[in-house]
């Protein structure tokens, strides 16, 4: 048993540091015209794999979602944002495909009416939850002033949100944060991941070129570190509704959405102050 800890404990770190090499490929190399391209279909295999990881969720509830409509317009949400980004002038175009995502919902579901409200809310709900704000990202490194050091930015103080939270947790925590959607989670490890946050954001304005006052990093920090944390255990709402513990069985990985859950809510705050 502990041998196999052990070894997807070591799945999980050669993982972790693969996708942080991918990451910083991206980032250093996304002025580059088909670099940025790659990183448009990245981003649309990450939304269409964490759609279905969440329509999968839904089905263990009993529901029975459309998948691949759902699917189709999150990637088509995230070529129009980026088209966006390139062309001013189509900003229109991700708002145009929501619009008339939610009437394929309906057309769809004139055929399959039984739970129809719940089924085109679950439907519409996961290109909000996944599709818009991994599509930000787009936004975000494009940003004409310092978009690659905002990307930086964004993982940094997101993650290390979790890193403080989940040791802190592990070797001080007491209290438990919420016992019914996550028993690890602790206060005193949200408290610490909060604080590293507000300190690793108010280090960007110190030590990093980054165009960030003192004001804006401290409110920027406390932002993250609190949406950053209510995304993980929005997650683990999801996931424990569905009585799984993973989103997906990618292997060192578990999935998507257990990867970027605490993202899906810090990205639009920078899209937003940005």
């Amino acid at each position: 048993m502990k041998k196999k800890a052990l070894s997807d404990l070591g799945r999980r770190f050669a993982v972790s540091v693969l996708t942080l090499v991918i990451a910083a490929f991206f980032i250093v190399y996304s002025q580059l015209y088909l670099v940025n391209i790659l990183l448009t279909g990245l981003i649309a295999v990450l939304v269409a794999t964490g759609v279905w990881e969440y329509l999968q969720l839904a089905k263990r509830t009993g529901l029975e979602p459309a998948f691949g409509l759902p699917i189709g317009v999150s990637v088509a949400f995230v070529v129009t944002f980026y088209l966006s980004t390139l062309y001013p002038f189509l900003s229109p175009l991700p708002l145009i495909v929501l619009m008339f995502g939610a009437v394929l919902f309906f057309l769809y579901h004139f055929q399959k009416m039984s739970r129809a409200l719940s089924h085109i809310a679950v439907e519409f709900f996961g290109v909000c939850y996944v599709a818009v704000p991994l599509s930000l990202l787009l936004k975000i490194i494009n940003y004409p002033v310092q978009g690659q050091l905002w990307i930086v930015y964004l993982i940094v103080v997101t993650k290390i949100t979790d890193v403080a939270a989940y040791f802190a947790g592990r070797l001080a925590g007491k209290r438990y944060l919420a016992p019914v959607l996550s028993p690890k989670k602790t206060v005193e490890g949200a408290i610490a991941g909060f604080l590293f946050a507000v300190a690793a954001s108010v280090a960007f304005y110190k030590f990093t070129p980054l165009k960030l006052s003192l004001i804006d990093a401290l409110w920027m920090g406390l932002a993250i570190g609190i949406l950053g944390q209510i995304g993980d255990l929005a997650e683990s709402l999801l996931k424990r509704d569905a009585d799984v513990k993973d989103s997906n069985k990618l292997p060192g990985l578990g999935g998507v959405l257990d990867m970027v859950d605490s993202l899906l809510f810090t990205t639009p705050i920078v899209y937003f102050y940005l």
